[in-house]
């Protein structure tokens, strides 16, 4: 089968199938310390690619896209393509505005409105000064700058793209960063000034979910009937080591409404499978998420305590993507570390529903030796496991 058919039949839980061996993403510095430890060079990185920017895992849904999509590791360990994500704009299309620069850095406001500081060298990735929505006026300002003309936020090759892609090999994602009910707001507002406005004005951040609902369910309809994505991702990123950063309570005031009308947008639309992207500790937040629609979970981060086998215990139907701890990359990590985690793995594994890959993207602390380890591994617990 081909990565679209084995992602569609590993989400259905199809008697028989398996897995798809395929990984998210590296950060460029990831690849290129794999390069410079004896991973065999197949595609040169460009000296465009900022250290501090990622390569996807997936094949490139607009082949004209700006993202950067890896050939190198997919090619040495013959892995399949992930769920590529169709490229989608949800801001006002604001022109990208220098405030300052030197050589070491530069002031910037991106399409958002967001003023953002940038380093021009290292890792690090740009840091948020200040953002477009303080207050009820800014918002109202802020909407004029949408129209339902949506044409220019389609890939410029639209037209080629819409009969070329429902032939495609490889599965697509449809959403992902920033679109989500507690992630859009977020990125407008910040995490504090979110907060603060859910206590002091929160019509205005219900008023701010439902503009931009109405205005997603629009400009994916332009869209989706044509390119008939194999699964949609709600980009939340809602949680912490220690648990979600928002109360149940307030889950159901501010994210829950929206929530039912998506899914029941999506459903209408033929999406079998909703996936919702949140780092951090989010057990707490799966019976909410399963009540609402939800059928699936990325990137189930290991290092902030999910546990897969509990997780697949209480909701044996649940999609899950990710949930291999990145720590046991690191150089001080073993051949035992890489077979404890492989275990759950495979425990997993046996029942279905599961994508087995890091835990978001491999990060620059990871060695090629256990990276090289951990995937030949992998791919063999993938090849000798069928879903009975």
């Amino acid at each position: 089968m081909n990565a679209r058919d084995t992602f569609l039949a590993t989400m259905r839980f199809e008697k028989g199938s398996q897995s798809l061996k395929a990984e998210f993403g590296y950060w460029t510095t990831t690849v290129k310390r794999f390069l410079r430890e004896g991973m065999p060079r197949v595609q040169v990185i460009p000296d465009t690619l900022s250290d501090n920017g990622t390569i996807s895992g997936a094949e490139k849904a607009d082949p004209a896209g700006i993202e950067f999509t890896d050939l190198n590791v997919r090619s040495f360990f013959h892995l399949q393509s992930y769920a590529a994500k169709f490229p989608v704009n949800y801001s006002p299309l604001f022109p990208v505005k220098v405030l300052e620069e030197d050589t070491e850095s530069r002031v910037f406001v991106d399409q958002y409105g967001i003023t953002k500081k940038e380093r021009k060298t290292g890792t690090s990735p740009p840091l948020d000064i200040r953002f477009p929505i303080e207050c009820r006026m800014d918002f109202e300002a802020y909407k004029e700058h949408y129209s339902r003309d949506f044409s220019t936020r389609l890939p410029r090759d639209w037209e080629q793209l819409s009969r070329r892609l429902p032939a495609r090999d490889f599965p697509i994602r449809l959403g992902g960063f920033p679109y989500g009910f507690l992630g859009l707001p977020r990125h407008l507002l910040g995490t504090e000034g979110l907060f603060f406005m859910m206590y002091d004005d929160p019509q205005l951040v219900k008023d701010i979910n439902d503009f931009f609902l109405r205005f997603v369910m629009d400009y994916w309809s332009s869209l989706i009937e044509t390119l008939r994505p194999d699964c949609v991702m709600i980009w939340e990123d809602m949680a912490s080591s220690t648990g979600s950063m928002i109360s149940r309570e307030a889950f159901s005031e501010f994210l829950s409404p929206y929530y039912v009308r998506m899914v029941d947008f999506l459903r209408q639309h033929g999406v079998e499978n909703i996936h919702v992207d949140s780092d951090g500790y989010i057990e707490e937040l799966i019976p909410l998420w399963v009540e609402l629609g939800v059928t699936g979970l990325f990137p189930m981060e290991r290092k902030a305590g999910n546990d897969l086998l509990r997780i697949r215990q209480r909701f044996p139907r649940l999609q899950l993507l990710g949930g291999v701890d990145k720590r046991i990359l690191a150089s001080g990590k073993g051949e035992e570390d890489i077979d404890r985690e492989l275990a759950i793995v495979s425990r997993t594994l046996a029942q279905g529903g599961y994508i087995p890959h890091i835990d978001h993207h491999v990060p620059d602390d990871s060695c090629w030796k256990n990276f090289r380890l951990y995937r030949e591994k992998l791919n063999v617990l993938i090849d000798s496991t069928f879903l009975r």
